[in-house]
């Protein structure tokens, strides 16, 4: 091998080195973490509510889809009933009318046959049916508003929910307790809460990232 040989092989040799430990201090850029984490395993509550805007979408969110066709199925039930009251009561009212009775009626007003008067339903009668039906449209439309309300605050009540577990122990026990002034007495231990949930989750996402490529 000749000397200008050597040199250059040298030359290869000491650049592969330096690209080496270049490569080895530049900083990689991190690694995607694609295991979820707690707070998407859980559901937040703020959000929970802000999807109830729209009836559904906070258990949509919740991904509680099996109580979407219960909300929507109230809401439509109530409608259904305010708008069976909207027309009795519009009924109600054209039968006072058309009897020159009720507010608006001009002077030359002239009474006109209808169903009411041929069923022989008198005038008292047409006044009560119609405060009836305006009052029970009143409350269905109230009943509405009500639906709409509670299916946001069941989302967001539910989501609260998420993170909160009932113990697999549904046993009691009684143990000793002091009570006020000294005295001794015994007290009923209920194990509500034992957290049992929450520690699976943990123990979940952490069994997950150190099995990614990623950890």
């Amino acid at each position: 091998m000749s000397r200008l040989s050597r040199v250059l092989l040298l030359l290869l040799l000491g650049a592969g080195r330096v690209t080496a430990q270049t490569d080895t201090l530049t900083p990689q850029p991190p690694a995607v973490d694609t295991v979820p984490t707690l707070r998407e395993i859980n559901r937040a509550p703020r959000n929970a509510l802000l999807w109830s805007i729209i009836p559904g979408g906070g258990q949509v969110y919740n991904k509680r889809w099996w109580k979407v066709p219960l909300v929507y199925s109230s809401l439509l039930g109530i409608i259904a009933v305010a708008d069976f009251n909207q027309e009795r009561y519009g009924r109600f009212v054209q039968g006072l009318r058309n009897r020159c009775l009720g507010d608006g009626i001009p002077d030359d007003c002239t009474e006109v046959e209808d169903d009411f008067t041929r069923l022989g339903v008198t005038s008292e009668g047409l006044r009560l049916s119609r405060n009836n039906a305006d009052r029970a449209r009143q409350q269905a439309w109230f009943g509405i508003l009500a639906v709409y309300l509670l299916q946001g605050v069941e989302a967001y009540t539910d989501a609260q929910l998420m993170e909160f577990d009932i113990s697999d122990d549904i046993s009691f026990r009684v143990a000793p307790a002091v009570l006020g002034g000294g005295a001794a007495g015994a007290r009923l231990i209920v194990p509500l809460g034992s957290g049992a949930r929450r520690a699976r989750q943990e123990a979940w996402v952490y069994r997950h990232r150190l099995s990614s490529p990623a950890a």
